[in-house]
């Protein structure tokens, strides 16, 4: 008897030693495929490892694939699995948030963030993607509180300074908004993002001048860029010339499909055109908007979002 447990205990270390050998050798095959192009092939050898060895790397490789191939769909089942294997594990939760963000998915992606923030409350990208993700959802408050954390433990990056600008736009907090932009543009004088962003706090402020200005830099550079044309459009509207108004606002929406904002700039321009039925359109389009981003409030909060600084 004492022999068989010796063989046993013996033939376990061996066996997993081949299990090991097995699932590194698809690894390294997967990853010499990505680098060869052959991405077909590195999925393939990642869905192999991870069904027969259950490894959250491969599956997290695949959802890499999956993402930057557009297969939004694919990569968050992929990295459902490897949650499921590693619930607690840093870089699943950041790679299942980030792939959520970019799905316009953004309560799995608040709830995973605010996990993420606590787990690692130093790191500042967690709460600036929190910050993101809350200003996607319409959820403006703690956003700016994120965005705010995430400036205080990595001062003076330029993405977060546009983001937390144009959160404080959203809420009027047009000085506020003027203060962080201009630092942002301090750091990366060619942010497109930040110009446009500056532009709508100039407008918002009352300095068309200045907002005309700097959205025409914008849009000189990135024509469809959102921000810029909502900005160029309302300008327009101060200035009376409605035509123009209108065709900068519909590529502001076009831009923005999300955004209620152009919507209820574009009701004000048709009814100053007189066409009643198209600005009662926008009106109820934005309306609509409005209260899609309240649904999604709702529904974060009642998925157990706290809202809290960390």
């Amino acid at each position: 008897m004492i022999g068989v447990l010796l063989v046993l205990a013996l033939a376990a270390p061996q066996a997993q030693s081949r299990t090991d050998a097995t699932k590194a050798s698809l690894l390294t095959r997967a990853s010499a495929a990505i680098q060869a192009g052959r991405r077909d092939e590195a999925k393939q050898l990642l869905r192999t490892a991870a069904e027969r060895f259950e490894s959250v790397q491969a599956l997290l490789q695949l959802a890499r694939l999956e993402s930057a191939d557009g297969d939004a769909a694919g990569a968050l089942d992929s990295l459902r699995r490897a949650r499921a294997l590693a619930p607690n594990a840093e870089d699943v939760l950041n790679a299942f948030a980030q792939v959520s963000l970019a799905a316009r998915m953004p309560v799995p992606a608040i709830l995973t963030l605010e996990a993420l923030a606590r787990l690692c409350p130093t790191v500042a990208q967690y709460h600036y993607l929190l910050g993101v993700g809350l200003m996607t959802a319409g959820d403006m408050i703690p956003a700016i509180e994120a965005l705010k954390l995430a400036d205080a433990r990595e001062p003076n990056k330029p993405l977060t300074l546009i983001a937390l600008g144009l959160a404080y736009n959203n809420q009027k907090r047009y000085p506020d908004a003027r203060d962080a932009l201009a630092r942002s543009l301090e750091l990366s004088p060619d942010s497109i993002e930040a110009v446009a962003a500056l532009a709508e706090a100039e407008v918002g402020g009352g300095d068309h001048a200045a907002a005309e200005t700097h959205a025409a830099r914008a849009l000189a550079k990135a024509p469809t860029n959102a921000t810029a044309n909502l900005v160029m459009g309302m300008v327009r509207i101060a200035q009376q010339r409605y035509p123009e108004a209108r065709d900068a606002l519909v590529a502001a929406a076009e831009a923005d499909p999300r955004s209620p904002k152009p919507e209820y700039q574009l009701s004000l321009v048709y009814a100053r055109l007189g066409d009643e039925g198209n600005a009662q359109r926008h009106v109820e389009r934005y309306q609509q908007k409005l209260r899609d981003m309240e649904a999604t409030v709702k529904a974060l909060h009642e998925a157990g979002f706290s809202g809290g600084a960390q």
